[in-house]
């Protein structure tokens, strides 16, 4: 009855949270590098002359009206970021940590039960009966040590990878701000990163809805 845990890919698993989502780690469980989608399309009228610059992994598109699009593929951003790699090491050496801890377990576990099985057959009800309580005792033990395992994993991404978020998103609002841009959207989430105050038009749905 081996058990693991905590196996962890944890590269690639950081999108930045955009304008509408908190600036946090993905708790995609640790899980494999998510697939980058399709970068957004940005919907014209036909009356709009339009142009679409492509350099790396941003573009821009100006409409007729003057408002000036962006996006950028965070996660690819993220990858890039120098930071990122030391971020991974750690988490990773984290994660090793515990496995061996749990793997101290899963040891004295897997020993109770092989000696249980082997003089299962001589041993007398009470002695039995103990043996069973212990096993039981360890196994729980053993799901304890997972869960708070798997809240410590978390924990620890969170705290290396939320500065490195932050730097990336300000980095690009920054660009966003000093480039003229009316928005910049995030083309691995569909999200938008940075908007500019003056489109934000909740002033006018609430007064329209009569909320103060």
């Amino acid at each position: 009855m081996k058990k693991s845990i905590y196996l962890l890919v944890v590269s690639g698993v950081l999108v930045m949270s955009g304008c509408q989502q908190n600036a946090k780690v993905k708790e995609n469980s640790p899980a494999t590098t998510p697939a980058v989608t399709d970068k957004p399309a940005v919907n014209l009228s036909s009356s709009d002359s339009s142009t679409l610059e492509t350099q790396g992994s941003t573009a821009t598109a100006a409409t007729g009206t003057g408002q000036k699009f962006g996006y950028i593929n965070s996660a690819d951003l993220l990858k890039q970021m120098p930071e990122t790699k030391k971020a991974e090491a750690s988490l990773q050496a984290f994660v090793n940590g515990l496995e061996k801890q749990f793997g101290g377990l899963q040891t004295s576990y897997q020993k109770q039960i092989t000696d249980f099985q082997a003089q299962e057959k001589t041993m007398v009800d009470a002695v039995k009966q103990t043996k069973i309580k212990a096993i039981q005792d360890l196994e729980q033990q053993m799901q304890q040590s997972q869960a708070s395992g798997q809240q410590k994993v978390a924990a620890k991404r969170e705290e290396l990878f939320k500065p490195i978020l932050d730097k990336a998103e300000k980095a690009v609002k920054d660009v966003g701000k000093e480039n003229g841009y009316d928005y910049v959207f995030d083309a691995s989430t569909g999200s938008f990163i940075y908007a500019k105050d003056s489109h934000d038009i909740m002033p006018l749905v609430k007064a329209k809805l009569g909320i103060k």
